[in-house]
């Protein structure tokens, strides 16, 4: 890749990681959410990837690091299940609390949404990082 490629992946990847913590945080409040997020952050490390080199950013982002991520936004995300059958039914909103459109109004939805997030951002990437293997073992 160029250098004008380079530089402008590494001028745009930290925004898209921004507006991706965004929708992880107000997607209860606008258009959005978890999944969307968790794309878009997928979409910023597989751009470094591409532009960079997938050895280049995998020091960075390592694969251990990924999967731990992965795993532990998945187990939030079954927690969060459990703990709303616990408090009356599957994924029950059992935090109250905040005045309309604030961003504490949304209960464990606004968790929710982070942890899909990360669940996914990870997800994607990680399963970026096993095709690229497969690759580079051909």
């Amino acid at each position: 890749m160029t250098l004008i490629v380079r530089t402008t992946t590494k001028l745009v990847s930290p925004f898209m990681v921004t507006y991706a913590a965004y929708l992880m945080l107000y997607g209860h409040l606008s258009p959005g959410g978890g999944f969307q997020a968790g794309v878009i952050l997928a979409v910023s490390v597989i751009l470094l990837i591409t532009s960079h080199g997938y050895k280049r950013v995998k020091r960075k982002f390592r694969l251990k690091e990924v999967s731990l991520i992965e795993s532990a936004s998945a187990i939030t995300v079954i927690m969060l299940a459990i703990a709303g059958i616990i408090f009356g039914s599957f994924f029950y909103n059992f935090l109250r609390g905040g005045e309309f459109g604030s961003l504490i109004s949304g209960g464990i939805i606004p968790i929710f949404n982070i942890a899909i997030g990360l669940k996914v951002g990870a997800g994607f990437a990680l399963l970026f990082y096993i095709l690229l293997r497969w690759v580079e073992s051909d």
